[in-house]
């Protein structure tokens, strides 16, 4: 059944604050020395940025936010780290609720979306709980209020289902522009987990390697496979890859790379951060 309610905020208080107040104070902080954008809504398609909590990643996820001017409608990939509910799972919510407010969702995009990628379904469960996007959302508020939004979730770890959401998610996205409104991604996902800092930090570079290459493939297979790096959001970066490939070309920034240690936590098992930007480039002949 496909459940128009708001969802409700599920790590409020956990992995960001829950006041309003404290949590417009604490972005501010991250946010503050970057508050000018350095690139238009047209010099841009996609970001990745980390979902861990803001006092572990801010500093990665807030500059990265607020560098770039953000247009009004947003697509939001995410891992499903509890496995719960479909594969490749649409929130069918109205709104996604935070301490700030609710951020609505686009339903325009999202059901293109929907007849887009049909390997994907309206499951709210595969949402309920899961923080990966929900996290990211206070940062959007902050330097767009009224930005809309469409959310989908990965846990199937099939590459050529990827591939194929991927291709889908393209082609949603040139039917909604055909219309004159400018779409961007946001990819959610932090880098390995749980090395002492300098082997993961070389954990970190290989797969920022792959990231950067463009090749969803080689991302897929080097991280998950060959050498079983742990970035939570490999599913959703490689749907965005497969369809940043059928979409007018970018080229990969690396923004910023750090991790867990850098907010004071010790050296041995940290988590990997970074903040990566896919801006347009104008094709060559």
């Amino acid at each position: 059944m496909r459940s128009r309610e708001t969802r409700r905020p599920a790590v409020s208080g956990l992995f960001y604050e829950s006041d309003p107040v404290r949590l417009r104070e604490s972005l501010s902080g991250f946010m503050q020395p970057h508050h000018r954008p350095r690139r238009s809504v047209l010099d841009w398609r996609a970001v990745l940025l980390p979902h861990a909590g803001h006092i572990f990643a801010g500093h990665i996820a807030g500059p990265a936010v607020a560098s770039i001017d953000w247009p009004g409608f947003v697509i939001l990939l995410g891992p499903n780290h509890r496995g719960t509910g479909s594969g490749i799972a649409l929130s069918n919510a109205n709104s996604w609720e935070t301490p700030l407010g609710p951020v609505w969702t686009n339903r325009a995009l999202l059901d293109l979306l929907a007849s887009s990628v049909p390997e994907a379904s309206f499951d709210d469960v595969a949402h309920e709980k899961e923080h990966s996007l929900e996290v990211l959302l206070p940062y959007l508020q902050m330097v767009h209020p009224g930005i809309e939004i469409a959310c989908l979730s990965f846990s199937e770890p099939d590459l050529s289902l990827c591939l194929a959401a991927g291709r889908g998610l393209a082609r949603a996205i040139q039917k909604f522009e055909e219309k004159g409104e400018r779409c961007a991604l946001a990819v959610s996902s932090d880098l390995n987990h749980y090395l002492h800092r300098k082997e993961n930090h070389l954990k970190d570079l290989r797969a920022l390697d792959a990231l950067l290459s463009g090749d969803p493939e080689e991302l897929f297979h080097r991280v998950i496979h060959r050498e079983r790096i742990s970035m939570c959001g490999v599913l959703p970066a490689t749907v965005l890859l497969e369809a940043l490939r059928h979409l007018p070309p970018t080229r990969a920034v690396l923004l910023a790379h750090g991790d867990s240690a850098d907010s004071g936590e010790g050296d041995e098992r940290v988590v990997g951060y970074a903040s990566v930007l896919w801006e347009t480039t104008k094709e060559t002949s």
